[in-house]
């Protein structure tokens, strides 16, 4: 009993060590896009001060967080929407290809998503150029679709894959097409994962900086590049920059809000088999 005292107020203890290191950033961030520059570098920083609003004025006022956060609304959801419309089928034939040829192909998709983005950056950059998309979201978009999209069907392949092949064959005694039974029996049961597969790429298609840097210049750039320049050639705008990440951070914890039931059940299935 001793023992199991200690183990659990040594769980309790990193629990709350845990909770602090991951909630204390964000908290500090939220606070500081209330202080004025002068409150900021206050040593020691203090606990009561006057709270103001014009950083969050001088951002809606000055014109540019709107059109940022357009672009990155847009860009983000079409990337989700379309990277979960190819990975889906994609996924789900690979997961019925038990042989060489279809464990090939998977991994080959797989590294597509190990490259990493500086290595592609200039190729892409050459190809919008020529297609006259740079400063467009439609140039953002396509080069995160080509990371997001492997991501996607390579986690949707797997789960399909531990689905049991019961229910679907089952549908196929039944009458059912395979497109039927995918879109009657298959996807019902993957909705946590699919939930899970969304949220995963909502964020990074939302935070992602160096692909949106390169290919955007005014009209088309992201909230990161928005904070960014709005850094300074000779100092940081602290205050305005706590602001802005503040409200960048509000669209992806609504996203997660509605569909955080399904997250941990998405990303733990598979984990346990019958």
């Amino acid at each position: 009993m001793r023992g199991d005292l200690i183990r659990s107020i040594l769980l309790h203890t990193l629990a709350i060590i845990a909770c602090i290191l991951i909630v204390f950033p964000i908290a500090w961030l939220v606070i500081s896009s209330f202080k004025t520059m002068y409150q900021i570098f206050q040593i020691p920083p203090p606990l009561i001060f006057e709270p103001t609003l014009d950083n969050y004025r001088r951002l809606f006022f000055g014109g540019q967080l709107m059109n940022a956060f357009f672009n990155s609304l847009i860009i983000s959801a079409i990337t989700v929407i379309v990277s979960l419309v190819l990975a889906i089928p994609a996924s789900y034939s690979l997961s019925r290809l038990n042989n060489a040829v279809g464990r090939n192909i998977g991994f080959w998709i797989l590294s597509v998503r190990m490259a990493p983005s500086f290595a592609v950056i200039v190729p892409y950059f050459i190809i919008m150029y020529h297609l006259k998309l740079i400063d467009t979201i439609w140039a953002v978009a396509v080069t995160y679709l080509v990371f997001a999209i492997p991501f996607s069907t390579w986690l949707l392949k797997i789960t399909f894959e531990e689905l049991p092949r019961e229910l679907e064959e089952s549908a196929l005694v039944d009458g059912a097409t395979k497109a039927a039974a995918l879109m009657r029996i298959i996807l019902p049961n993957a909705v946590p994962m699919i939930a899970s597969v969304s949220i995963l790429t909502f964020v990074l298609a939302w935070n992602e900086f160096l692909m949106a840097f390169i290919l955007t210049s005014r009209d088309a750039r992201t909230v990161p590049v928005l904070i960014t320049a709005l850094s300074g050639t000779h100092k940081l705008d602290w205050p305005i920059m706590a602001a802005i990440t503040t409200i960048s951070m509000i669209p992806a914890f609504i996203f997660i809000t509605f569909v955080q039931r399904y997250l941990v059940k998405g990303l733990t299935m598979g984990s346990l088999k019958s």
